[in-house]
């Protein structure tokens, strides 16, 4: 990828069609040669002579024959504007002139004299008027192209196809005149532009990050081993290194591009927006891009080869290069601030700068490199570099803009000693009177203060304690966008507090934590002296911050210490301050009452009522006002109802305070259903109540003990009290028998008054027995019969002791209830 403002300012325009061989020397040459002299200064509009002489030579003969010539702009080519042009005749020789490369080659077999003398006339001319640039001249005797700024020749060879690999090992196998050839390195802008030209699409160079991802290295040529790039696209090149990627490159699309290419123009710049200056930048591809199709821009059309800069190697000398001076101006444009006397300045090659007031060069003002010149406003001023021998040339312009001076007004302010003292001293926060120093108007503005006039002891504007009365302080202020200055004075006077102090005071909120908010307004009248005079307030936490007026506090504010703080007002008429004093800030605390709470109304006590009061904790109740939610005012109520109460509790002429007491209903259980499952010598009974309270129950016994639970597992037969008690609002206990109707699993008749008997329990004046339960042997023969007069059998039958043994029963209730069963008589 290119780096921001890269810009490639030497041109090099080579023959784009050069043979892959180096082509046959020159008849009978052993050593090929040729030197120039040069002292060249264009004038415009004057073509002038590329040299001023030539010698070539053959070892150390100077005949010879050639057969042509290559003479080019190498560097500082303006296409479409410099021309080469051929004056010589009858030599036999004839030109040919590129402008697309920039290129004169001449023609024809000729002596080395008919060249020599041909090349002398060649004159360079150009229809640009301003130059940025030389022009260097390159006279090539070979068929290599030559690049003076490196002193290597270079060929492009035309290989459709070619992977990198062949093409290093192709370029590694040629040699020009004893130079080693290898596949180019490009180390600078002359070079990159080069192959640039060269390069009609996919062109192959010595770069590879094959051995480390995201490390380019040169791997050809004398620069082999040498990192030019760190990292994929956002990476950069080392210092002093030279790079010259194309928009989103390298980027290793794929994970295999190790290889470095000229891009091809149709591909050079960012997504579809071609760039010219992208032209001849470089991509990463895999070794053998593009495939087989010659119609896709990555596939590869040949490689350069560079000669040169190797160990060992010969001189040669078949190139020469001359310059032509193209007089030019470096011209930085001008921002002053003010009018004035100002100095004016430009730079160049030139031996003289004209400077006119217009484009049409035809009022001279001065000539030199400097020029002293007094202005009002803004001008344009149009300069001509000219070489000594030359009375015409181009101009250019440069601009001076005259910038306003900003403003910087004189200020007197009057600050308020300091607490506690009267000698004159104080706190200033100076940037409080920025914007009238600046005129009003602090946008683009900087301002800085100083203690001296030579603006040299740069003070804290914030936090300036001044030295003595009526001292005299300076303010530069600086336009941030021009960089013009401008300095007042600033006069320092100290004052006694001319003010009252002030005592506000609120009630706790009702977090009662001693901290509340103020209308510090309320105090403006308490403070100010002189009411109505355009003095204005403004408050503070500290002495220092009312001084310096910094970190004003809000009109509506916070105490941030419980119950009692001091703040600061200050009195201030426009800069001068009046007085400042202390503000009394006390928070007074509510009634305490008791917290809000939660009682219980039981429902079945209607219409009875409880009372609920105001839940004073501190003081004689009958000191303070009661105003209940009733519209009652006294210091209880009484209620027999659920609901939310409120009541406010106020002090006489104080604060009031507010407590909420919520009735909810409560009320005795009403028991719905006790169910018995199942029926045996061990049962489990279920209660089933319905009411507004919270219950709790027992069996047995009224005091307990309770269980939460409404199920009672292993209960024994018998008549039981069940107990259900409201512990939300203690509204009282709920009681209901229920028969538990069982029988024992055994009996033991032998008269010792325990278990002498065998019959259905759960039976009582309550519950009395209504029904029949027949009792048989293990053969099913009728023992006896038990009835409501006859309950219980003694194990006898018809008198007579019966064995122990299990025995049989059937027991038909009431509600045709059927019990079936056995038990043991044990003996």
């Amino acid at each position: 990828m290119r780096r921001p403002n890269l810009r490639i300012v030497y041109l090099i325009h080579l023959v784009s069609a050069i043979s892959f061989a180096q082509g046959p020397p020159p008849q009978g040459s052993e050593v090929l040669g040729i030197t120039v002299t040069h002292n060249q200064y264009y004038c415009p509009e004057a073509p002038i002579p590329i040299v001023e002489s030539v010698e070539i030579t053959n070892g150390s003969s100077t005949s010879g024959t050639l057969d042509q010539v290559f003479i080019q702009i190498s560097e500082g080519y303006q296409g479409g504007q410099d021309l080469l042009t051929f004056g010589g005749t009858g030599s036999g020789i004839t030109s040919t002139w590129s402008p697309s490369e920039g290129i004169l080659t001449l023609s024809g077999t000729a002596t080395f004299d008919a060249y020599e003398v041909a090349i002398e006339n060649v004159a360079f001319q150009t229809d640009q008027s301003v130059y940025t640039a030389n022009r260097s001249i390159s006279i090539n005797l070979g068929t290599a192209s030559y690049l003076p700024s490196t002193g290597h020749y270079y060929q492009y060879v035309a290989a459709s196809g070619i992977s990198w690999n062949e093409a290093r090992d192709a370029a590694a196998a040629e040699t020009y005149f004893g130079l080693q050839g290898y596949l180019v390195t490009l180390t600078s802008q002359e070079e990159a532009q080069l192959a640039g030209e060269q390069s009609p699409g996919t062109g192959w160079i010595g770069g590879s990050d094959e051995e480390t991802e995201g490390i380019w290295k040169w791997v050809t040529g004398p620069e082999a081993g040498t990192v030019f790039w760190e990292g994929a696209v956002s990476g950069a090149p080392p210092a002093g290194q030279f790079a010259f990627w194309n928009c989103g490159e390298p980027n290793d699309f794929g994970g295999n591009e190790d290889y470095a290419h000229i891009t091809d123009n149709s591909v050079a710049g960012c997504g579809n927006n071609i760039d010219p200056d992208l032209f001849g930048s470089w991509n990463d591809l895999p070794i053998d891009s593009g495939g087989t199709d010659p119609s896709n821009p990555y596939y590869p059309r040949g490689y350069i080869i560079e000669f040169g800069g190797m160990p060992d190697e010969p001189e040669i000398s078949l190139s020469a290069s001359s310059v032509i001076n193209m007089p030019q101006v470096e011209i930085v444009n001008l921002s002053v601030c003010g009018p004035g006397t100002h100095e004016l300045s430009v730079s160049g090659n030139a031996d003289a700068y004209y400077w006119y007031d217009s484009p049409a060069a035809d009022n001279l003002l001065h000539i030199g490199e400097t020029y002293t010149v007094t202005l009002n406003t803004s001008q344009t001023f149009w300069i001509s570099p000219r070489f000594l021998s030359c009375p015409v040339g181009g101009v250019s312009p440069l601009s001076v803009s005259i910038n306003d001076i900003p403003d910087a007004i004189n200020q007197s302010v009057t600050q308020c000693d300091s607490e506690g003292d009267s000698d004159g001293i104080s706190l200033f926060n100076l940037s409080l009177y920025d914007n009238d120093v600046a005129g009003g108007d602090l946008t683009n503005r900087e301002v800085w203060h100083y203690e001296d006039a030579l603006l040299t002891e740069r003070i804290d504007s914030q936090v300036y304690t001044n030295q003595f009365n009526g001292q005299i302080v300076f303010a530069r202020v600086r336009n941030t966008i021009t960089g013009c200055v401008n300095v007042s004075q600033i006069e320092l006077n100290v004052t006694a507090a001319q003010s009252n102090s002030a005592y506000l005071e609120e009630c706790d909120d009702f977090q009662e934590d001693g901290f509340t908010t103020f209308d510090l307004s309320e105090a403006d009248d308490q403070v100010n002296v002189n009411p109505g005079s355009g003095v204005t307030t403004a408050y503070f936490e500290s002495y220092e911050d009312a001084l310096t007026q910094s970190n004003q506090l809000p009109t509506i504010y916070s105490n941030t210490k419980p119950y009692y703080q001091i703040i600061y007002v200050r009195l201030q008429e426009g800069n001068n301050c009046f007085g400042i004093n202390e503000v009394e800030l006390v928070v007074r605390g509510l009634p305490k009452l008791k917290p809000d709470e939660t009682v219980y109304y039981c429902l079945n006590s209607f219409p009875d009522s409880i009372v609920i009061d105001g839940g004073l904790l501190e003081g004689i109740p009958n000191n303070y006002y009661y105003n209940w939610s009733t519209g009652e005012t006294t210091i209880a109520i009484e209620v027999n109802e659920p609901g939310t109460y409120s009541v406010e509790v106020s002090e006489v002429m104080g604060c009031s305070n507010f407590r909420t007491i919520t009735v909810l209903p409560s009320e005795v259980a009403m028991i719905e259903e006790i169910e018995v499952d199942p029926v045996g010598e061990l049962n489990t009974i279920s209660v089933d109540v319905s009411g507004s309270g919270e219950y709790i129950y027992s069996i047995d016994s009224a005091f307990g003990p309770f269980q939460s639970s409404n199920i009672f597992t292993n209960v024994p037969p018998g008549v039981i009290t069940v107990y259900v008690k409201d512990i939300k609002g203690g509204c009282g206990v709920s009681s209901e028998e229920v028969s538990v109707v069982g029988y024992p699993k055994f009996f033991t008749p032998n008269g010792d008054g325990r278990n002498d008997t065998w019959g259905i329990s759960g039976f009582n004046s309550n519950f009395p027995f209504v029904g029949v339960v027949s009792i048989f042997n293990r053969h099913g023969k009728l023992i006896t019969t038990l009835t409501t007069t006859n309950s219980f059998w003694d194990g006898t039958y018809n008198g007579s002791l019966l064995p122990a043994n299990d025995y049989w029963f059937i027991a038909e209730l009431e509600e045709g209830r059927v019990l079936t069963g056995h038990f043991a008589l044990k003996r």
